[in-house]
């Protein structure tokens, strides 16, 4: 009894941690973009998504350390899943998310190709007519050499929005506060990010370990939903600060460096050995969130809250469909 409310009470200062570092990432972010004269959207896709991707990363270097292969795999794709379905889904019922056409042409490409070559690349079989699922280093390599082209195109596109971006942001784009207030929000926002999510997937690990679960449940569930914590929080504050804009960035960045970084940098440490129905089921049903976002954005070019509740629905059918399974 005396650890269950222990348990509880660290869950509770993690999602208290997880609150407050979202607040101060976003208004130290969205003031970056003013000093530098980029839009919001470029800034979700870097210094926000990266910064909310980091408990991904930790937990899958962690899990990987210690040989827990499906957990460092199964929090990825759970985490992809859940970015999408519960986040995408609660930030357009607070506030419908407009995407802008630029975004459309390009980032969501790259998160479909990312999401396309991870599970190309995880199963041998369409490469090497091997059935067996795994990453090695040589995949872990081709992972983090797309990461590249894609922090190079990041790279291009600030430049060119430099030129155009004053008019079409004029009165967004006027900046009060100090450049050392702005970097230290950014950083503190991160850290308690980072801490915060961290906390809460070890107490709800260490709950789910002793009631039995398996590996990959755990990292699809427990595990991707607390590291996906700092992006609902970010999301969501964003989406409520009229910044939709950086809500969908954040995801779409987010994802992205969860499968070419963070997936492609354990590869490249040690190979991963799959369990093939992670990549069959769960890898498939990553795919098609992808698909469905990607189909929702282009449509109106607009993801309404309607829209947002039905990905939400499709999320808990796929929580349920896991405890199906599981059972």
């Amino acid at each position: 009894m005396v650890d269950v409310i222990f348990v509880s009470v660290l869950v509770v200062v993690s999602i208290y941690l997880l609150v407050k570092g979202a607040d101060y990432l976003i208004r130290g972010a969205v003031d970056i973009a003013r000093i530098l004269n980029i839009s919001p959207l470029l800034i979700g896709l870097t210094i926000v998504a990266f910064g909310t991707g980091l408990p991904e990363f930790v937990l899958s270097l962690i899990a990987l350390v210690q040989g827990h292969d499906n957990i460092a795999l199964g929090n990825i794709i759970g985490s992809n899943i859940t970015n999408i379905g519960l986040i995408i889904g609660i930030s357009a019922l607070v506030l419908p998310l407009k995407v802008r056409s630029k975004t459309l042409i390009y980032e969501f490409p790259f998160l479909l190709v990312s999401t396309f070559f991870f599970l190309l690349l995880a199963h041998d079989f369409y490469i090497y007519g091997q059935n067996v699922a795994a990453l090695d280093r040589i995949d872990g390599v081709i992972l983090l050499l797309i990461f590249g082209f894609f922090l190079f195109y990041i790279y291009r596109s600030i430049k060119e929005e430099r030129r155009s971006v004053q008019k079409q942001f004029a009165e967004a784009l006027q900046h009060k506060s100090p450049v050392w207030k702005d970097i230290l929000l950014v950083g503190g926002g991160s850290i308690a990010l980072f801490l915060g999510g961290n906390l809460f997937v070890r107490s709800a690990t260490e709950l789910a370990v002793n009631l039995g679960l398996s590996e990959a449940f755990i990292g699809l569930t427990i595990a991707a939903i607390g590291t996906s914590l700092p992006e609902l929080f970010t999301s969501v504050v964003a989406a409520a600060q009229k910044h939709p804009d950086l809500a969908v960035g954040n995801i779409v960045g987010s994802n992205i460096f969860n499968i070419l970084f963070t997936v492609g940098f354990i590869s490249l440490l040690r190979p991963l050995s799959i369990t093939p129905s992670l990549l069959v089921v769960d890898g498939v049903v990553m795919l098609a969130f992808t698909l469905l976002f990607l189909v929702f954005a282009t449509n109106t070019r607009k993801i309404q809250r309607w829209k947002g509740a039905m990905l939400i629905v499709f999320y808990l059918l796929y929580l349920l469909f896991l405890f199906w399974r599981m059972g």
